[in-house]
C-alpha cells in the first residue's frame, strides 16, 4: 500500500468513527457510570477503613500502604477496562462488525502515546517511589494523562467525551498549581479524594449528561 492509498485509508476510517461517534458516547455512557460509582465506592471504603483504624490506633499514621493504596485503585481500573471491552464487544456482536476494526485501531494508537508515560511511572512508584509516599505525584499523572489520552480522541470522538478530557486535565493542572497547599497533608487523603472526585464524581456527571441524550445529525 503507497502513501496516498494509506492516507485514504486512514480518512476513511476517520469518517466512519465521525459517523460512529453518536454510538460510542452511548458505548461509554454506561461504562463511565459503572466506572463512577467504584471510583466513589473504592474512595468511601478506604476514607472509612482509615477513620476506623485511626481510632483504633491513632499512633500510626496510616494502615494502607501506599503500594497498597495503588493496587487497589489499579485492580478497579481492570474492572472498568474489562466491562468497557465487554461492552464494545457486545456492541460489534450486535451489529455484525469484527471486534479489532481498523477503527479501534486508530482509537488504540491515539491513545497509546498518552499511556506510556503514566505507566512508566506507575512501575516506577512500585519498584522504590513508594517510598517516599509519592501518592500524589502518582495520582496527578494518572489524572492528567487520563485527560490527554481523551482529548487525544478528538479528531473523532463525541465532543462530550473530549470536554471530559479537559476537565480532568485541568484538574491535574490545577492540582500541580497547588502542590504546596496539598503536600501539606502528607496523607491518603487528599490522594483518595483526588481519585474519588476525578475518575468518581467526573464520570458519573458525564454519564449523566449523555446517556440517552439525543444527538442532532453532525452535532458531534
Amino acid at each position: 500500500m503507497d502513501e496516498r492509498q494509506r492516507a485514504e485509508e486512514h480518512l476513511r476510517v476517520i469518517r466512519t468513527l465521525m459517523e460512529r461517534a453518536t454510538i460510542y458516547r452511548a458505548i461509554s455512557a454506561p461504562t463511565a457510570f459503572i466506572g463512577g460509582l467504584i471510583a466513589l465506592g473504592l474512595t468511601s471504603a478506604i476514607w472509612m477503613s482509615e477513620r476506623h483504624w485511626a481510632q483504633i490506633a491513632p499512633e500510626v499514621m496510616r494502615h494502607i500502604s501506599t503500594r497498597g493504596f495503588a493496587a487497589l485503585w489499579l485492580g478497579a481500573l481492570a474492572i472498568v477496562l474489562a466491562l468497557n471491552v465487554f461492552f464494545v464487544w457486545r456492541k460489534a456482536q450486535r451489529d455484525g462488525r469484527p471486534f479489532i476494526s481498523p477503527s479501534m485501531k486508530l482509537a488504540l494508537r491515539s491513545i497509546l502515546p498518552c499511556l506510556i508515560f503514566p505507566a512508566a511511572t506507575t512501575i516506577w512508584f512500585f519498584y522504590d517511589g513508594y517510598e517516599a509516599d509519592n501518592e500524589l505525584l502518582l495520582v496527578r499523572i494518572w489524572i492528567g494523562f487520563y485527560g490527554l489520552a481523551l482529548i487525544a480522541t478528538q479528531h473523532f470522538a463525541p465532543r462530550s467525551l473530549v470536554f471530559l478530557g479537559w476537565a480532568f486535565l485541568i484538574t491535574a493542572a490545577g492540582m500541580m498549581v497547588a502542590s504546596r497547599q496539598l503536600e501539606y497533608y502528607s496523607t491518603p487523603l487528599v490522594p483518595n479524594l483526588a481519585m474519588g472526585f476525578t475518575f468518581g464524581l467526573y464520570h458519573l456527571i458525564y454519564a449523566a449528561c449523555v446517556w440517552k441524550s439525543p444527538v442532532p445529525a453532525g452535532s458531534e
